[in-house]
C-alpha cells in the first residue's frame, strides 16, 4: 500500500522538520535568556553612567565654587602685596628719618 503525497509529506515533517523547528525553538530560548541577561547588564551600566553624570555635575559646580571664591582671593592678595610694597616704602622711609636723628644725635 502507498502512502499517499500528503501523507509522505506529514511522515516528512514529523520525521525532519518538526526535529529541527523544536531544536530551533530551543535554541531560540536560550538566546532569548541570554539576551535578557546583556539587557539587564546595559541596564545596570546606563545607571552606573547616570550617577556618574550626577558627580561629575557636582564636582564641576564645586569646583566652579572654588575657583570662584579662589578669584576673589586673589584680588585680595593682590590688595596684600600692594598694603605690604607700600609698609615696605614706609619703612624704609622710617630708616631714613632714624638714620638721620641719629646722626643728629651723634653730633650734638
Amino acid at each position: 500500500m502507498e502512502k499517499s503525497t500528503a501523507e509522505l509529506l506529514i511522515d516528512f515533517y514529523r520525521d525532519y522538520l518538526q526535529p529541527e523547528f523544536a531544536a530551533i525553538r530551543e535554541k531560540q530560548a536560550e538566546h532569548d535568556e541570554k539576551f535578557l541577561e546583556v539587557l539587564d547588564h546595559f541596564d545596570s551600566l546606563y545607571k552606573q553612567v547616570g550617577r556618574l553624570e550626577d558627580e561629575y555635575l557636582m564636582l564641576v559646580h564645586g569646583l566652579k565654587r572654588i575657583e570662584d571664591s579662589l578669584e576673589g582671593k586673589i584680588v585680595k592678595r593682590s590688595d596684600l602685596d600692594k598694603r605690604l610694597k607700600e609698609i615696605k616704602e614706609q619703612f624704609s622711609q622710617l630708616q631714613t628719618r632714624l638714620e638721620s636723628v641719629e646722626r643728629q644725635l651723634a653730633r650734638a
